[in-house]
């Protein structure tokens, strides 16, 4: 009874809030399939999601722990696991190459995502997540930064007639199926009724203010969209579908020696555990162990130096390689200039070993190709910026020594260990958007232990 009543609140402002013309946009119906989750959340039966917030400083900075705790009330037995992987001063040119190791491999449930920089490579980074996962995505314009809210006139104006970001973020939005907010057209909103005024809401020309009222503007503009539409799951034509396979479901074969075979089409799998296995049991896809595919590795993003920024944006593996589970590291060497110009390095892989030398004014391929590095994504800029130009401190000049970081991970589970009851484990992921056949097997004696697999399915390209 409580939790209807719960929605029945929830609902009532969802109504009010169209009819005073809070909400901006057209339906809700984009983040449904994650809403009817939460909805019929138990304590017997939690429901989980896997919630990433990313972008730059603006998403960067804490607001989003209030959308969080809001759904926390709203669905108090849900199991949220919350990221925020934004990275202050990265506009899409840059988060592009950063997606490849924060967005995409996480496989966020739903996604909320918001950038500045060039809208072709936002929509790029959008159109991605669309081909390779099945998130549903929330987008939303920016709020005003100093200079466009001098005057009462000018927010009139910004108000009557949306900029062409907005036009192009909306734009984007219903090319893929997101979620649009127009959080701009409520920002000058909310200025124009309250009188506040940039030095109440922002720190400087664009941030804003942690100790006044601007997160809570910003978190709930975000957070009053996001209603649950009742007798809907989403729009699968975007999204893709998700959907749970019990062992007894026909698509699943099991043999007398408590193999279990399973016909799937998408391209990532979670093993949920009943809690009974025994030991561990090998897994196969397509008849051969997912150690064997390239694509189901990932490198994470490479380590900060002088900065809260990547010293490297990404170090992708080359096609043809075959990478294997393992830290790398990056040093630089004889040859290296103070405040990086040039950078003379060697990489080392704690299993492949000492794997090439290179300099950051070239494009590199290590010996084995399991580490190359764009000359684009090495950021030595920083060194000029943050030390020569009089911002840092001038004693981290780059010499011989100083070492950037990574790691090359697995996107598959080999072999699948006994869990407790209702754990999760990701068998495979990133394999081709295709039909496969995923086998395990327990060893010896042993007992798979497997209730059910989710089945994640990315919506096909039209």
């Amino acid at each position: 009874m409580k939790t209807r009543n719960i929605v029945a609140l929830v609902l009532s402002a969802a109504c009010a809030a169209v009819a005073n013309g809070e909400i901006t946009a057209p339906t809700a119906m984009p983040i449904q399939r994650t809403l009817n989750a939460l909805e019929k959340s138990t304590a017997a039966n939690p429901a989980r999601v896997r919630m990433l917030f990313y972008g730059q400083s603006i998403v960067e900075q804490g607001w989003h722990t209030n959308i969080v705790r809001q759904l926390k009330e709203r669905y108090p037995t849900a199991i949220l696991e919350v990221e925020n992987r934004a990275i202050g001063g990265f506009t899409s040119p840059d988060l592009i190459r950063t997606a490849e190791s924060d967005l995409y491999p996480y496989y966020p449930d739903i996604l909320f995502f918001h950038v500045y920089g060039s809208t072709e490579k936002y929509e790029a980074i959008i159109r991605k997540v669309r081909e390779t996962t099945t998130a549903e995505i929330v987008l939303w314009t920016s709020h005003l930064e100093k200079k466009e809210a001098e005057s009462r006139e000018s927010i009139e104006q910004l108000l009557a007639e949306p900029d062409g970001r907005s036009k192009a973020i909306k734009d984007i939005a219903a090319r893929y199926g997101c979620l649009f907010v127009d959080l701009r057209k409520k920002w000058c909103k909310m200025m124009l009724e309250t009188g506040n005024t940039c030095d109440v809401l922002l720190r400087d020309v664009i941030h804003m203010r942690p100790d006044g009222p601007a997160f809570g503007y910003y978190s709930n503009f975000i957070a009053e969209e996001l209603v649950r539409i009742p007798e809907t799951n989403g729009e699968p034509k975007f999204s893709g579908t998700i959907t749970e396979i019990p062992v007894t479901d026909s698509r699943v074969k099991s043999a007398a020696d408590g193999s279990l075979r399973l016909e799937f089409e998408g391209n990532r799998v979670v093993a949920v555990s009943d809690g009974s296995g025994v030991g561990e049991s090998s897994v196969l896809l397509d008849s051969k162990p997912p150690r064997e595919y390239s694509d189901m590795y990932f490198t994470t993003r490479p380590s900060k130096m002088l900065s809260w920024m990547p010293m490297i944006k990404h170090v992708e593996i080359a096609p043809g390689a075959m990478p294997v589970v393992e830290d790398w590291t990056l040093t630089y060497i004889d040859g290296t200039m103070p405040l990086g110009d040039p950078i003379h390095y060697k990489v080392e892989g704690s299993v492949t070993g000492f794997d090439g030398e290179g300099w950051n004014t070239n494009d590199f391929k290590s010996v084995s190709g399991r580490a190359v590095i764009s000359k684009s994504d090495f950021h030595s800029w920083q060194y000029r910026y943050f030390i020569k130009e009089g911002n840092g401190d001038k004693t981290r000049d780059s010499v011989p020594g100083q070492k950037i970081t990574w790691s090359t991970r697995a996107l598959f589970t080999d072999p699948l260990p006994a869990g407790k009851l209702d754990a999760r484990t990701t068998l495979v992921q990133n394999c081709a958007n295709g039909r496969h056949v995923l086998s395990i097997s327990p060893q010896a004696g042993g007992k798979v232990g497997v209730k059910s697999f989710i089945v994640y399915t990315p919506a096909k390209k039209k």
